[in-house]
């Protein structure tokens, strides 16, 4: 049995642990295809909202940023916060269609990344209307997705008004269990034997 399976089963026998049902996952690393200016990856998991990622922009080209956790977990949401400034909310158009893969990042075979959700044209023009730049996308609730990373990725066509691009202010991704030899304790995941992180 696969170590991805074995945890996808753990999940499934295993109440949630943290007293709202949402562990917020520690990320690693952040890489991205390309880097605009001074905006590297790692900007998007600093835990300052006001220091972004981005990519450089493109049509009919892949654009493409993932994080790496510090374990393996199955994936209950991902957020991401401030994709575009007030001032510049245009650049939320840059992300319209971005899809969210949970990935096993050891895996050179893309056919084992597993579909959590899709920043959509919808999603957008009620952001549009709410003026907000941050969202919350929900994997699917009868799906269990689960990997050491995830990974968003976006191509716009040429007949698009927007280059396509990821920008963030940050990402934060949710779980709803600790990987199964760790335990939730304050506000994060812990090993059963050290009792550290």
């Amino acid at each position: 049995m696969s170590l991805f399976l074995t945890v996808a089963l753990l999940w499934l026998i295993v109440p949630a642990e943290s007293g709202n049902g949402i562990i917020p996952i520690t990320l690693i690393t952040a890489e991205q295809s390309s880097t605009f200016s001074n905006y590297d990856a790692a900007n998007a998991i600093d835990g300052d909202p006001e220091t972004w990622s981005q990519t450089k922009d493109g049509k009919d080209i892949l654009i493409w940023f993932r994080v790496i956790f510090d374990d393996i977990y199955c994936v209950d949401k991902v957020k991401l916060v401030e994709i575009s400034e007030p001032s510049a909310r245009h650049n939320n158009w840059r992300m319209k269609n971005t899809h969210i893969t949970v990935i096993d990042s050891n895996s050179a075979d893309q056919s084992t990344a597993q579909e959590c959700n899709t920043l959509t044209h919808e999603m957008i023009d009620e952001a549009e209307d709410s003026e907000t730049s941050t969202f919350e996308l929900e994997c699917p609730e009868n799906e269990i997705v689960c990997g050491d990373g995830v990974e968003l990725q976006v191509t716009h066509p040429s007949a698009f008004s927007y280059p396509a691009a990821i920008r963030l202010g940050e990402i934060k991704v949710f779980a709803t269990h600790c990987p199964h030899n760790r335990i939730f304790i304050g506000t994060t995941c812990v090993s059963v034997l050290s009792g550290k992180p």
